[in-house]
C-alpha cells in the first residue's frame, strides 16, 4: 500500500490548492446529485432522473470556492496558530461574516451566468433567497467550523468542509431549482416586479 501513502501525501502535500479545488467541485456535485434523486422520488422532475448541465454549473460553483477556502484558512492558521478558544472564535466569525457571503455570492453568480440569466434577474435572485441562505449558514456552519478549527490540521480543512457541504448543498441546490416553490421574499419581489410592469403598460405614452 505504498503508492496510497505517496498518493495521499502528494494530495494534501505538494498537490493541496488542486485538491481543494477539485474537491469542492466534485462534493458541490454529489449533493445536488442527492438533492436530484429527492426531486425525481417526489415527482418534482418530470424529464430525466439526472441533469447533467445542472451537475456541471454546480461543479464550477464548487471549484471557484476552492481556492477562497485554501488561502483563506492557511491565512487564518498563520496568523493564529492556537487552538485557543479565543482563536476558534475569531476564524468563526471571519468565516461567518466573510467568507460565507463571499461564497453564496459565488455560488448565485456563478450558476445564474451559467445558466443564462441577465445580471437583473440575478440580483432579484440573490435578495429573494440570500436571508434564508445566510440563515441557514448561521444554524449550520459554527458548530462544524469548531470542529474543524479545533481539532484538524490545516491541510485537511478544506476537505472536511467540503465533506460538510455536500450535505449542506443538499438545502443548497434544492433552494437555487426551487421549482416554484417560492420562498417568501421571492413572492414579495415577483408580486412588485408584476405591479410594475402592469403600471409601465397602463402608463399613457
Amino acid at each position: 500500500m505504498r503508492w496510497t501513502k505517496i498518493a495521499w501525501s502528494n494530495m494534501f502535500g505538494k498537490y493541496l490548492l488542486v485538491t481543494n479545488v477539485v474537491g469542492s467541485g466534485l462534493l458541490m456535485v454529489v449533493g445536488d446529485v442527492i438533492a436530484q434523486e429527492y426531486e425525481y422520488r417526489r415527482g418534482l422532475r418530470q424529464l430525466d432522473r439526472y441533469d447533467t448541465g445542472r451537475m456541471y454549473r454546480m461543479f464550477v460553483a464548487g471549484a471557484l470556492q476552492g481556492p477562497l477556502h485554501h488561502f483563506v484558512y492557511n491565512w487564518m492558521d498563520r496568523i493564529m496558530p492556537a487552538r485557543s478558544m479565543k482563536n476558534i472564535v475569531k476564524k468563526i466569525l471571519i468565516d461567518q461574516l466573510v467568507m460565507s457571503p463571499a461564497c453564496i455570492l459565488i455560488f448565485f453568480y456563478s450558476i445564474c451566468y451559467l445558466e443564462g440569466q441577465s445580471l437583473k434577474d440575478t440580483n432579484e435572485e440573490l435578495i429573494s433567497k440570500f436571508p434564508y441562505v445566510y440563515m441557514l449558514d448561521w444554524m449550520t456552519w459554527p458548530a462544524a467550523q469548531y470542529i474543524n478549527f479545533r481539532y484538524l490540521e490545516t491541510k485537511y480543512r478544506v476537505t472536511f468542509v467540503n465533506i460538510c457541504t455536500a450535505v449542506y448543498n443538499v438545502l443548497m441546490s434544492y433552494m437555487k431549482h426551487d421549482f416554484g416553490l417560492h420562498l417568501p421574499l421571492e413572492k414579495e419581489l415577483m408580486e412588485s416586479s408584476s405591479s410594475k410592469s402592469t403600471l409601465a403598460a397602463h402608463s399613457p405614452t
